[in-house]
């Protein structure tokens, strides 16, 4: 159904746990929500959301947009897992606005399952393609970029399921998002192993991660050294890469990189999917979608695990040499509900909940405090030390699965908490600051966070 009002100017700051159907909205987002408990950090969120959400008729897809905008002034285009983030907590606050941010980010996916890591709406749009370097040549028109973001996909599907019960809803986008899931795995899992690759820093969303300082040839560098090697990267993979084509770069070792992070995403997200398809009576799609999980935790334990420090460790290159950096993605195959059960133990216990790695007044930082790297209060060399909402609520997710419910509880404290001060891109493992990007959007996902 094409929408025609803006749902930010239906909406109301308060929580609707029992909305009624607002005109030409998307039925499906209507029906059956839960009951969520309404309180100052959920009123918030939901008029944070409203105020930064943006609309307006594209004339490539011919199709009326509405999400919400990263941050104002910042970041106003819709970036691929900021938009999951928004629909996660939507999902809680307004189901009606988080399937309307779902279909229009779901608009430009090609034929063959791909979805670009932002999105330029609007009139301008292919010019804003253009300039900005990272979407492929001559594709301008399409007004997506050429990269991929960490596939959080299906994670904001599945919070929108169990929100509204919806099996209309699940039936219309599981389809969808299962189709993006088997682009990754056949373009950039070449090998067929269970680890999709990456090709530039950006891709990962952690964008500074000194995990990848080795990978792009720099060593103890500042941030405009960083931002250069990033920005010719991107033009290299557009012209000698070929448009971001994975198998090129891998040739052509310029930047690739398994990030068990993003691995850990991808992994969790097929055993999601086998939930959803089971949820539609899907049995075959419920077992290949578990047998693609398993095999990425499988490979994440076979090819990332470092036996001598107990951590996961990222391949750097197409010979993927480990770089055993102390960052947030050495701990993160721990969000795998299939993971080895002494290996989760072991990470909790000398990593995640230590106090001179992530255990910090505000956990979990994007890189642990024992490492030379980190840098809890900068604002320009990001995900080098401040923490992140979003990380936050995944890791809070795979402890509860594990049985860790007080550490658990204890990371959605502190994120509501800092999150109640102000929405912020970043946070201060040590204090609890707001940092970086004001009135941001995935901080929102707080609400969602729970102990």
């Amino acid at each position: 159904m094409t929408l025609r009002r803006p749902l930010h100017k239906l909406g109301s700051v308060t929580p609707n746990t029992n909305p009624s159907p607002a005109p030409d909205t998307p039925d499906s987002a209507l029906l059956s929500v839960q009951s969520v408990q309404s309180g100052p950090l959920e009123e918030k969120a939901l008029a944070r959301l409203i105020a930064s959400r943006r609309s307006g008729y594209d004339p490539f897809y011919r199709f009326e947009y509405e999400y919400s905008i990263p941050s104002p002034g910042r970041y106003r285009w819709q970036w691929f897992w900021d938009s999951c983030f928004h629909i996660i907590a939507l999902a809680r606050l307004n189901p009606a606005m988080a399937e309307v941010e779902l279909n229009t980010l779901l608009k430009p996916q090609r034929d063959d399952g791909f979805i670009g890591h932002l999105t330029y709406w609007g009139r301008r749009g292919a010019v804003m393609s253009a300039i900005y370097g990272q979407s492929r040549f001559g594709e301008w028109r399409r007004r997506h970029s050429g990269m991929i973001q960490p596939p959080v996909l299906a994670h904001a599907l599945e919070e929108l399921w169990l929100q509204t019960g919806d099996l209309d809803l699940l039936k219309k986008y599981l389809p969808r998002v299962r189709a993006y899931y088997n682009w990754l795995s056949v373009e950039r899992d070449p090998e067929q192993i269970g680890l999709i690759g990456i090709v530039s820093p950006y891709e990962a969303g952690l964008d500074n991660n000194p995990s990848f300082d080795r990978g792009l040839g720099l060593s103890n560098a500042g941030r405009i050294r960083i931002l250069w090697a990033n920005r010719k990267l991107d033009w290299y993979n557009i012209v000698r890469g070929k448009n971001f084509d994975y198998h090129t770069l891998l040739k052509r070792d310029r930047f690739v990189a398994i990030d068990p992070f993003m691995n850990s995403v991808f992994g969790d997200s097929w055993a999601i999917m086998a939930r959803l398809h089971e949820a539609l009576g899907d049995t075959s799609g419920r077992e290949s979608a578990a047998r693609q999980g398993e095999k990425t935790t499988s490979a994440l334990n076979e090819r990332c695990w470092d036996l001598e420090r107990g951590h996961y460790t990222y391949l750097i290159g197409a010979g993927r040499s480990p770089d055993t950096t102390l960052s947030v993605g050495a701990i993160f195959p721990l969000i795998l509900q299939d993971a080895p059960k002494d290996r989760v133990a072991g990470v909790v216990e000398q990593y995640l909940t230590a106090e001179k790695h992530f255990w910090r007044p505000f956990p979990v930082p994007s890189v642990a405090a024992s490492e030379p790297a980190y840098n809890p209060e900068s604002e320009k060399m990001i995900w080098r030390g401040p923490i992140c909402m979003n990380l936050n609520w995944l890791l809070a997710r795979g402890l509860r699965a594990h049985g860790y419910v007080n550490e658990a509880r204890t990371i959605a404290d502190r994120s509501k908490e800092a999150a109640l001060k102000d929405f912020r891109e970043f946070y201060s493992p040590e204090s609890g600051r707001g940092m970086r990007g004001t009135e941001f959007g995935w901080a929102t996902a707080a609400v969602a966070i729970d102990g």
